[in-house]
This record gives structure tokens, C-alpha cells and sequence, in this order.
């Protein structure tokens, strides 16, 4: 299965709400093993520096270098609702990887509406979008084409999580 990467036309199409399919429920190792991993694939993908994730049944992280975010006034062009819709993207790369690796199609902007990574990715988009479901079903679809062109690379660190419930540059 494979996601073309959509046009910034549809940058304000409004996808319907979807709950996760049950397949999404419950611990699962090898699941989160994927959701970390997706963060760190778009995280590559976006310019970010990956500098570690973990992975337990239950819960994970994936951070970067947070010294790389900038304030400085040369990069207020990149404040635009395209570039919130893309850095959305990372924090939604989790949820995409998991309906990736068990082979879920996405039918519409797919939450847990209480976790992290949707908290990050509302805050990001609101100042652009509001609080409707416009900008996340883009950012939703730009995570889905960058993880399945690089599917083989989300394999490689899911299976490092899985294997030893951590990953960093350096393994």
C-alpha cells in the first residue's frame, strides 16, 4: 500500500474524525516499535537530528535535538501554514506507521485524542487552521507517503525497538 503525497491545494480539505480500528487497542510491542520508529523516519525527513527513542508494550518516545529549533528572525518565511502542516507531520507519523504495519487503509484523520503527539500536532496547526480537522488530515497523508517510500528504514529501527527497547544514531 502506498500514499502519493498530497497537493497544498488540499491543505484545508476536511477529512471525517475516525476513531483507531480495535487492531490499534492494547499493548503491543512490535506496534509501538513501529510508531516510534515512524517519528524518527519523518524526523529525518523534516531535518530534524533523531536523537534516540524507546519502546516498551505500553508506551514510547522519540526525541531530537531540540537545539536545532530556532527562533532566530531569517527563518519567520518557514511560519507559514504549509510548513505547520508538515511539522505536524512528524508528530503524527506515529499513528500512520501503525495503520501502515498492520496494513490498516486510512479512511480519515485518525487520533487518540488524548495522547501527545495529537496535542503537539493541534497546537501546531491551530495557529494556522484553527481547531478543525483541516491541516491534520494533510499532515495525516504527508506521514503516510513519506513512511511508505521508506518503509524499509521505519523496518530497520522498529525491529532495533523491538529487539532491545531502545535506538539511537549510533547503533
Amino acid at each position: 500500500m502506498t500514499y502519493a503525497f498530497p497537493k497544498s491545494s488540499e491543505l484545508y480539505r476536511v477529512f471525517p474524525f475516525v476513531e483507531p480500528p480495535p487492531v490499534l487497542r492494547g499493548p503491543d510491542l512490535t506496534r509501538t516499535a513501529h510508531h516510534e520508529a515512524g517519528h524518527v523516519v519523518l524526523m529525518e525527513w523534516a531535518g530534524l537530528t533523531p536523537t534516540k527513542a524507546h519502546a516498551t508494550e505500553r508506551e514510547g518516545a522519540a526525541e531530537w535535538n531540540l537545539e536545532e529549533i530556532t527562533t532566530e528572525p531569517d527563518q519567520a518565511g518557514d511560519d507559514t501554514p504549509l510548513a505547520a502542516a508538515h511539522a505536524a507531520a512528524v508528530f503524527h507519523a506515529g499513528i500512520a506507521a501503525e495503520l501502515i504495519h498492520v496494513g490498516h487503509r486510512w479512511q480519515g484523520v485518525t487520533a487518540r485524542m488524548r495522547s501527545s503527539d495529537w496535542a503537539h500536532a493541534r497546537l501546531i496547526l491551530s495557529r494556522h487552521v484553527g481547531h478543525s480537522l483541516a491541516g491534520h488530515g494533510y499532515a495525516q497523508r504527508v506521514a503516510l507517503a513519506v513512511l511508505t517510500k521508506r518503509w524499509p528504514r521505519v523496518q530497520e529501527i522498529a525491529a532495533e525497538l523491538t529487539e532491545r527497547g531502545t535506538w539511537s544514531p549510533e547503533q
